[in-house]
């Protein structure tokens, strides 16, 4: 068996035994000087080229396509279909192991696993890394794990002038907690044996009391075959136990909270109701000290990278709200609006990161209070573990406070004018979420915003350039930069990414303010074809996940190039250079030089 060649490398490391002695056998080495043309368009090629010492290029005539460096293969695209798209050029001295064709295609006929991981995207190829790092039974599973009718409880409908004891009657013989009858309008409603126990000593209802009494509840639930985390989801954001499972039109079952539980046993719904039950900022800020260690034991597990930022977005907006209802007073809770923007808004915070808060008032607010009460609340979510931000983008700065009039007069005295911190701030705004409050008041500030922008060419020409002014951490050849410090991809691969697709949003006029719901919308509309769309989110993903596992370790998510196996430096390559085209398409859509 060849000495030089490493089998520990994907996808040679899903071969057996036998398959690898059989490779071994048909490996020879190959020697390129520097200006050699190694392959020419419409050459059948020898074999798969693995490179040990040197750097290929991959160009058309009067384009350059890419280049390959110590440990990358080519021309994978060849071995399938026979023949070269392009030409191949030694760009120095190198030396390369062979794989005949023949020889790679038997094994990709004997070997399923090692053949898809050279026709799999992406996504499937970091599906694919984190199974071979965590196994098949993990976490991911259950992430993945869509709602079945093997995970509901029957439903019990009855009719509305059903008695509250024959209601109750009616649940003991079948087995159940709850029940659903439909409402005056015709429309179904749940009720518990906590709802019925309340009628009837609470309220003091009597025993025959019809169920059409109760004041209905609206219903909660999700389609048959969704994802059982996002039940999990919905559990947790509402703090209920039940959902409603629909197929079509019908009732499918119940799902409950226990069995949801059962599967999934990470905290984070006894999480949120610690959050609910908090009385005292004391208490809450003991919550808020888990949730870090929470984070950390999803990640561990495998959860989907999606998956995470929701889970943890939305334990995070309730965080952020109860703290806003312990400071802020009663009367005014709920007829202001507080905004969480930046990667809040964007519900892509992972770990706790800088306040990024504002507030909408409505028209003639009496709050002679306000200053002082804001103070408190951005002081309180420092010690819940969100420092203060050094740009003031704070409910605290008065200049984050405004009624929806003074939003809409702010949004359109930027546009007028224009400059960069304008424009910055204009951006900012764009991903405001609202949290708590009455959310109702930040539709028409949105709808100025994308209104005011959609229109303007020249304005998101020039909130664009930030997102192709960085450039993406790769090297002249196409291989990932190796500098000391690390490689820092907030800087060269994420705000490119993210900062590209707010623009592109808002040029849309799309609502959504999520990164990857934005994709999602922008291929919906046909801006983004599907396949480069898919890239884009996978990219996304794959940053977003690599960060989180150097801030888990301390370093800052800085990422250690060195540090990552092949696998992972291979998708990074990728994902970078997918950044890279997707800055190249946004200067010529929006006609701005790189």
């Amino acid at each position: 068996m060849s000495t030089l060649f490493n089998f520990s490398r994907p996808p040679f490391n899903h071969l057996t035994h036998g398959a690898r002695e059989q490779l071994s056998k048909q490996l020879s080495i190959c020697y390129f000087r520097a200006g050699q043309v190694l392959l020419r368009a419409g050459d059948e090629p020898p074999g798969l080229y693995l490179i040990i010492k040197g750097a290929v290029e991959e160009s058309a005539p009067h384009q350059h396509i890419g280049d390959y460096g110590v440990d990358d293969l080519f021309d994978i695209e060849a071995q399938f279909s026979g023949c070269c798209r392009h030409s191949f050029t030694a760009l120095e001295d190198t030396l390369c192991q062979l794989i005949p064709r023949e020889g790679f295609l038997k094994l990709c006929q004997q070997e399923p696993r090692f053949a898809h991981y050279f026709t799999a995207d992406l996504a499937e190829q970091q599906q694919q890394w984190q199974r071979s790092k965590l196994g098949q039974q993990n976490l991911a599973e259950f992430i993945l794990t869509r709602i079945a009718p093997e995970h509901l409880q029957p439903a019990l409908i009855v009719d509305n002038n059903l008695s509250l004891l024959s209601a109750t009657e009616a649940m003991a013989a079948k087995g159940t907690d709850c029940l659903l009858y439909p409402t005056q309008d015709g429309k179904l409603t749940l009720a518990t044996r906590k709802t019925l126990l309340h009628a009837l000593t609470l309220k003091g209802f009597p025993l025959t009391t019809p169920l059409s009494v109760l004041p209905p509840e609206p219903l909660i639930g999700l389609a048959l075959d969704s994802y059982l985390f996002d039940a999990l989801l919905l559990l947790t954001r509402h703090r209920i136990k039940r959902l409603v499972i629909w197929r079509g039109d019908e009732v499918a079952g119940i799902l409950h909270l226990t069995h949801v539980l059962g599967l999934f046993s990470t905290h984070s719904h006894v999480l949120t109701l610690r959050i609910a039950r908090a009385n005292t900022e004391s208490a809450l800020e003991e919550v808020a000290r888990e949730q870090q260690q929470l984070t950390r034991a999803l990640f561990a597990q495998g959860i989907h990278t999606a998956f995470l930022m929701k889970l943890i977005a939305t334990i995070n907006e309730q965080l952020i709200a109860k703290a806003f209802s312990l400071v802020i007073p009663a009367a005014i809770q709920d007829k202001v609006c507080l905004l969480m923007l930046g990667s809040e808004g964007r519900s892509e915070q992972i770990l706790k990161t800088d306040q990024d808060n504002a507030l909408i008032l409505p028209e003639h607010c009496e709050w002679p209070t306000q200053m002082a009460d804001l103070q408190a609340f951005s002081q309180l979510l420092e010690r819940l573990g969100y420092p203060l931000c050094p740009g003031q983008v704070m409910v605290s700065n008065p200049a984050w406070v405004k009624s929806v009039k003074q939003w809409q007069s702010a949004i359109t005295q930027a546009c007028l004018f224009a400059r960069e911190e304008q424009l910055l701030w204009l951006a900012t705004l764009a991903d405001a979420q609202a949290i708590a409050g009455d959310r109702s008041l930040l539709a028409p500030v949105a709808r100025e915003l994308r209104s005011q922008l959609a229109q303007r060419q020249d304005l998101l020409a020039d909130m664009v350039r930030a997102a192709v002014a960085f450039d993406t951490p790769l090297t002249l050849f196409g291989r990932l930069e190796q500098k000391p410090q690390g490689l820092d991809l907030k800087r060269g691969g994420l705000f490119p990414l993210v900062h590209g697709i707010r623009i592109l949003a808002l040029e849309n006029a799309i609502e959504d303010t999520a990164t990857l719901g934005r994709i999602e919308a922008l291929v919906a509309k046909e801006r983004l074809s599907a396949e480069f769309g898919a890239n884009l989110s996978e990219a996304f993903r794959l940053f977003i996940r690599l960060r989180l596992h150097s801030q888990l370790k301390g370093a800052g998510g800085i990422i250690a190039v060195p540090e990552l196996g092949h696998g992972e430096r291979d998708m990074l390559r990728q994902a970078l250079q997918q950044v890279k085209k997707f800055q190249q398409w946004l200067g010529v859509h929006f006609r701005v030089r790189q």
